[in-house]
């Protein structure tokens, strides 16, 4: 296929415009190196730190979770990398279960919501491992995958664009040293995209790179936290205490964790279509057992949902990097930081404006992937209809949640408040009724 690219001399040499193959086995050095890269541009080190500054935990909690969520995208991502979906694909905490984890956390029901997490995510793995789950592939026409993956862009926008001008709260918030910082880590990227061959391969690493030194100049850089952190760290089982059961809040983990797991399938579909690779229902309910169990373990640690992470598809698709060996070693890359958070705050200390410059180009890739993908015409005004539905309902009826959740149950007031969740149960409903149904009668 013409979206391969082959080895030349031992190495792979990334064409603008292609990915290379999934298969393919680079140097170890080069290897190690596109791994760290993977590593860096996911949100599995930010989302955690970002969750515990919002929900006020307590520096322990906080490096708990930080080192539980780490353990856990570490693990499932060499598990699926090398058994399980084999595609390049990178877990982490997927955006669906923020919120919560701050709601209730402030709420003081923490403990019930690991619960409702571990309940959700083993009914999912029960269905996975007998063979089940991969049927509601059927519903995930690219409209379907398209839209959800379009919400997932537009939600990262959100925190991409707060740490691109610095940090909400921070003195160097939407100051000129901070929008410099990130427009320059922003254009590296898209400029060693641009040029092509090995620059456009490490075109994350070098941004981030660059960012950090023009941020140790302007004095932005702070390693203070580097000092107070161990060198060595255990993650805790049952930080938050004994779980506890709540109805309620076992039924909103298990639906936004079902939603969490078919945007996770959407990614699958993705990344087959943008490498080429031919996606069965085998691999994917391997996949999906896999997000799963990983899930239940971050859950016992302290940590939230860990399912295939957006921000990844858009590296591949800007680098051209594709091996699944590369995502395996950011695997072990995560797992290793994992239990020293003396080095993980090394990360840490990266301005948030560099963040930003990173996390742009590849936010607005996962965007593109998905209009692309809704886009596509059906050959039917009817079926066209599926993709703008699920887009304007995620899009719109979070925004109205306040006043529509008055009189609502609590569950479904609190779900109106997520687009993914609201966009990506739109986007199947009008599925089956628009395409799936019609179809079924017309064959009666």
């Amino acid at each position: 296929m013409t979206d391969h690219v082959h080895a030349h001399m031992g190495e792979l040499e990334a064409v603008d415009g292609v990915v290379g193959d999934v298969e393919e086995v680079i140097p170890a050095r080069r290897r190690f190196a596109l791994g760290l890269q993977q590593a860096l541009v996911s949100n599995a080190w930010l989302d955690p730190i970002f969750i515990a500054s919002v929900a006020g935990f307590s520096a322990t909690l906080a490096t708990n979770l930080v080192t539980a969520t780490f353990l856990a995208a570490g693990v499932v991502t060499v598990i699926q990398s090398t058994r399980l979906v084999r595609l390049p694909v990178v877990q982490g905490p997927s955006s669906a279960f923020s919120p919560l984890a701050i709601g209730y956390y402030k709420a003081g029901t923490i403990s019930a919501a690991s619960l409702g997490l571990i309940i959700g995510a083993a009914l999912v793995f029960l269905a996975s491992v007998c063979g089940q789950f991969a049927k509601l592939r059927r519903l995930l026409s690219p409209a379907v995958s398209g839209t959800i993956i379009t919400l997932v862009g537009v939600a990262l926008a959100g925190f991409t664009f707060m740490e691109f001008f610095g940090g909400i709260g921070s003195p160097s918030f939407a100051t000129g040293s901070s929008l410099f910082l990130a427009c320059v880590t922003t254009a590296v990227v898209l400029l060693s995209a641009a040029f092509g061959g090995t620059l456009r391969m490490f075109g994350f690493l070098t941004a981030l790179i660059v960012g950090d030194v023009l941020a140790l100049g302007l004095g932005l850089l702070d390693f203070s936290s580097v000092g107070q952190a161990p060198w060595l760290a255990f993650p805790k089982l049952l930080p938050y205490g004994a779980l506890t059961f709540d109805p309620a809040i076992t039924i909103t983990m298990c639906i936004v964790f079902v939603v969490a797991v078919v945007e996770a399938m959407g990614m699958y579909e993705a990344t087959a279509r943008l490498t080429g690779v031919e996606l069965d229902d085998r691999r994917v309910n391997a996949g999906i057992a896999g997000e799963a169990g990983g899930s239940m373990l971050a859950a016992l640690i302290g940590g939230f949902g860990t399912t295939a992470y957006a921000q990844n598809l858009g590296v591949i698709r800007l680098t051209g990097v594709a091996s699944r060996h590369v995502v395996r070693v950011a695997g072990f890359i995560f797992i290793a930081l994992a239990f020293l958070p003396k080095v993980a705050a090394v990360l840490v200390a990266t301005p948030a404006a560099v963040v930003g410059g990173l996390f742009l180009p590849a936010a607005a890739t996962v965007v593109m992937t998905g209009i692309q993908m809704a886009s596509q015409d059906r050959g039917s005004p009817v079926k066209n209809m599926v993709a703008p539905l699920g887009l304007m309902a995620g899009l719109s009826i979070p925004a109205l949640a306040g006043a529509l959740s008055g009189g609502l149950p609590q569950i479904l007031g609190e779900m109106l408040a997520h687009s993914i969740v609201v966009g990506a149960v739109t986007v199947m409903v009008a599925e089956i009724v628009l395409v799936r149904l019609p179809e079924f009668l017309r064959s009666r």
